[in-house]
């Protein structure tokens, strides 16, 4: 869940780029995978976003969750590596979005390998 300040930079950006997010957790791949992101949220649209925006349901997130459940034996099968990485793969695009005006605020570049040398 990201702090305050981090919640308004990823609701500012969401605000300016919800396309690009609606078409990361509309994709095929992720419904498939993930179903629909999850989280924590207002009832209301916040402060400073115009109720009627076109994000507003996304604005409303506090904590942007996506995940699936798999049995126990999931872990031991010969697909789990496989089915990891897939689901990562899937996953990603989503943490990039949220990431991006985190990383932005930093002032680190959009190259991740520069991210792990900075701290």
């Amino acid at each position: 869940m990201p702090s305050t300040s981090q919640l308004h930079l990823v609701r500012e950006h969401i605000a300016a780029s919800h396309r690009r997010l609606r078409t990361i957790v509309e994709s095929p791949a992720f419904r498939r995978v993930f179903g629909e992101l999850t989280g924590e949220r207002l009832k209301r649209v916040p402060l400073g976003f115009p109720k009627d925006h076109p994000a507003a349901e996304f604005l409303k997130f506090r904590q942007f969750l996506a995940g699936c459940e798999k049995p126990a034996a999931f872990a031991t099968s010969p697909g789990f590596y496989r089915s990891i990485v897939a689901s990562f793969r899937v996953l990603a695009p989503l943490i990039a979005f949220l990431n991006a005006p985190l990383i932005a605020c930093r002032g680190l570049g959009s190259n991740p390998s520069d991210w792990l040398s900075s701290h």
